[in-house]
């Protein structure tokens, strides 16, 4: 199964008018749904490299490149992350194919120009590699949370995962989805004790107001590893409330039908 054409749109127009949180989540769905929809994984990896994420850019966009032919500004952003992690050779041939392709639209040709000539003057180099051609922008705490979210789907290494919610924890500490996030998931990679300290101030009735069901049930896990509780029961209790207005809801959309 392939993505609609609405949804491609929609992550395209995203991408192009730099929304990129809503292109993140976009991406992440669309990518859960169709995991062989290689125009999909390009559009991730054209968004990942707009963030400066080098690492998820390039692996989306070697998994597109499997499954569809890469349209040139993706191979342009596939070439930015080689040359980012100093494959300069195999970065060099592709902005000279990109450069030398007929029909290339004339601003990417000037974009691949400028950063063959930059490759060429051996004083800009080094300060090619640093600033990676394009200015960074400035990631948001959700733009963090995000990209964390996606690297977990990508397979990346629990450290990396934990270290974009901390960033995001860092730029918005009072962020209550930020805390149950770091702690849900270090409960799910066994260090549900370390994650208790993420949202030991959490308080009755904010348990009271969560609705996430795997939220609560890491909760659970994290509390218990914490030995609090007050939280733990508060926690049960509010699954039990959430399973029941599911099942309700349930009736009442069978009873409808």
């Amino acid at each position: 199964m392939y993505a609609t054409d609405e949804n491609l749109d929609k992550l395209t127009r995203c991408y192009e008018t730099e929304r990129w949180d809503e292109g993140l989540c976009l991406s992440q769905s669309l990518l859960k749904q169709f995991p062989h929809d290689g125009r999909v994984w390009e559009l991730s990896g054209l968004l990942f490299r707009e963030l400066t994420s080098f690492k998820l850019a390039q692996s989306a966009l070697e998994t597109a490149t499997t499954l569809i032919p890469l349209s040139d500004r993706a191979q342009l952003a596939l070439a930015d992350c080689y040359l980012h992690f100093d494959q300069r050779q195999l970065a060099e041939e592709m902005f000279q194919f990109l450069h030398e392709k007929e029909n290339t639209s004339p601003q990417l040709r000037a974009a691949v120009r400028s950063r063959l000539q930059k490759l060429s003057d051996r004083a800009h180099q080094r300060e090619y590699q640093d600033q990676a051609e394009v200015p960074r922008p400035q990631l948001t705490a959700e733009h963090h949370y995000n990209l964390a979210h996606s690297m977990g789907f990508l397979g990346y290494p629990p450290e990396c995962v934990e270290q974009e919610i901390l960033r995001a924890i860092e730029l918005a500490p009072d962020c209550l989805e930020y805390r149950i996030g770091l702690a849900g998931f270090l409960s799910q990679i066994h260090r549900a004790e370390e994650g208790y300290q993420y949202v030991a101030s959490l308080s009755l009735r904010e348990i009271s107001r969560l609705e996430c069901e795997c939220c609560l049930e890491r909760l659970v896990k994290v509390f218990h590893a914490g030995g609090d509780h007050r939280r733990l029961l508060a926690c049960m209790d509010r699954v039990e409330e959430v399973k029941r207005a599911q099942r309700k809801r349930k009736c009442v959309n069978n009873d409808e039908e």
